[in-house]
């Protein structure tokens, strides 16, 4: 008879058979989208038409300050108001809610970069102790795309009658604004669009007319900072903003930046940061 070994009981036992599953098609990774083919093609047009839609935007809003009349003369009594707050030690209290909201905090950094006296107030916060940022030498100026904004439309009976009130709203005439309408010497800044955003891209998402808001503001400090400045603008900015590859280019402007220039030629395109 054949001895088992004692150490039989001891061995494993014998695995079981693998069954090996069988790749099916729809578990193959899909393969990364290119500009040739339908899906590509399709992702692309959708982008191309978010950028040809805020060119387009921009260019009739362009053409509104180039011929409107009653927008420009808004534009140039908001740049005379602006000076005038400036020299006279007041500033300019921005104020909005939502995307309209950071448009407005932008709009504070980069006016504070150019030498205007400038601050945010958030409508919320304004109505539990931040109405005290507003003084007598003040103005105030609403950004709201519809004009009504509710947050905003209730700060206007807190605010004394003695205060100049601005917007950038959609709107063309300040008659039809609700947050100017009540006020006879405010000043509208027109920022309308030539299309709904739901009817552009099929989202009533804030993006065209966020993007035509930033670029009126924009308009209104850069034209406020040279007229207050006369000329010194660069200047004012180089000292009022040394930090990253802007300040990196003129070291030690902040200290005596009057006629001094920026010599260091820069390798590429500076950073706005």
């Amino acid at each position: 008879m054949e001895r088992i070994s004692d150490n039989a009981h001891l061995a494993a036992p014998s695995s079981p058979p693998t069954l090996k599953r069988k790749r099916s098609d729809s578990a193959l990774p899909s393969p990364p989208l290119s500009a040739n083919d339908r899906h590509g093609i399709q992702t692309l047009e959708r982008a191309v038409n978010v950028l040809s839609t805020a060119a387009t935007a921009l260019s009739q809003v362009t053409l509104l300050y180039q011929s409107d009349h009653k927008a420009r003369d808004g534009l140039v009594k908001a740049v005379d108001l602006l000076v005038r707050i400036n020299q006279g030690g007041g500033k300019l209290v921005i104020c909005g809610v939502g995307k309209s909201g950071l448009v407005a905090m932008k709009l504070v950094a980069t006016m504070k970069s150019l030498g205007l006296a400038t601050s945010f107030l958030h409508a919320a916060e304004a109505v539990h102790g931040d109405l005290g940022d507003i003084r007598p030498n003040d103005a105030v100026l609403f950004i709201s795309y519809s004009g009504r904004t509710a947050e905003l439309l209730g700060l206007l009976e807190h605010m004394p009658p003695s205060i100049p009130i601005l917007a950038i709203t959609s709107h063309i005439l300040p008659a039809d604004c609700a947050l100017l309408s009540a006020r006879s010497s405010s000043i509208l800044l027109p920022a309308p669009i030539h299309e709904l955003e739901e009817e552009s891209f099929g989202v009533c998402a804030p993006t065209t007319s966020t993007t035509v808001a930033i670029a009126v503001g924009d308009m209104l400090a850069l034209t406020a900072a040279e007229a207050l400045h006369d000329g010194k603008t660069k200047d004012i900015f180089r000292k009022n903003h040394p930090g990253g590859a802007i300040g990196s280019q003129c070291p030690g402007i902040g200290r005596d930046y009057e006629g001094k220039s920026c010599t260091k030629k820069a390798k590429g395109p500076i950073s706005p940061s």
